[in-house]
């Protein structure tokens, strides 16, 4: 997902992330998927994935609300 996210292929990233097994999503892939929504201008994708994380920690939550995200 990062490497995606890195190389401005984002939606290849959210693509990747969605088709994770669930139970090998964890806090670092949910970041790199934010981390892509963001760079790549995907707004309402971060607002999906944000949605389906269950455990939010303080990190995924600051993932979300940086400046990049704010019109």
């Amino acid at each position: 997902v990062n490497a995606y996210a890195r190389s401005g292929m984002g939606l290849e990233a959210v693509d990747l992330y969605w088709t994770m097994p669930e139970n090998m999503r964890d806090t670092i892939s949910h970041i790199c998927a934010l981390n892509a929504c963001s760079h790549a201008g995907l707004v309402q994708q971060a607002h999906q994935i944000y949605q389906h994380i269950h455990v939010k920690t303080e990190k995924i939550v600051t993932t979300m609300v940086r400046p990049s995200f704010i019109d």
